[in-house]
């Protein structure tokens, strides 16, 4: 599966540095990415998200794992 052997390292196996400002925290971008690698759908992914109170499109999401890979 694509991304697996990045999920196996810490939270910090990724940077976030293509950042240009954060309307979201990282430890949700983080977690949002690491959903996705892990095969999540991107669906569910911004269901668990808005849990957090987090809500971002699916695009966003999209954007942010194709930027950290």
């Amino acid at each position: 599966m694509i991304g697996t052997a990045r999920l196996n390292r810490g939270s910090d196996c990724f940077e976030l540095d293509f950042l240009e400002r954060e309307a979201t925290p990282k430890p949700a971008m983080k977690l949002g990415i690491r959903l996705r690698l892990s095969g999540l759908s991107l669906s569910d992914t911004i269901s668990i998200l808005e849990r957090l109170s987090v809500e971002r499109c699916r695009s966003t999401v999209h954007n942010w794992v194709q930027r950290a890979d």
